[in-house]
């Protein structure tokens, strides 16, 4: 996709790796917010007041590597690494989250 659009070869990969980690954080985070308005009625609007607060660092983090891979002189790795750090903690915190509020939803 980055050479049909013409992006420095360079960038290809930390592009690559941010979108990796940026998707399993987005998509972790997304679970924990369809556990927790499982038993709800009308959840759209909590999920709205409870998730995408959670988005907004993991989108910023990637803007931030996207935009210093491309275009700036500075390094693409340090917003990368908290990107990584970002989705290493929805890793190990959605699960618990999920099956937490899935509990409660059951009783």
């Amino acid at each position: 996709l980055g050479l049909l659009i013409a992006l420095p070869p360079a960038s290809i990969l930390p592009l690559g790796i941010a979108m990796i980690f940026g998707s399993a954080s987005l998509s972790l985070l997304a679970a924990t917010g369809a556990a927790v308005t499982v038993g709800l009625r009308r959840g759209g609007l909590l999920v709205s007041l409870l998730i995408l607060p959670l988005y907004v660092p993991v989108l910023i983090f990637g803007v931030a590597t996207a935009s210093a891979a491309i275009v700036g002189p500075a390094s693409p790795w340090p917003p990368l690494v908290m990107l990584c750090a970002l989705s290493l903690a929805s890793i190990v915190l959605a699960p618990l989250a999920a099956s937490a509020a899935l509990r409660t939803a059951l009783r």
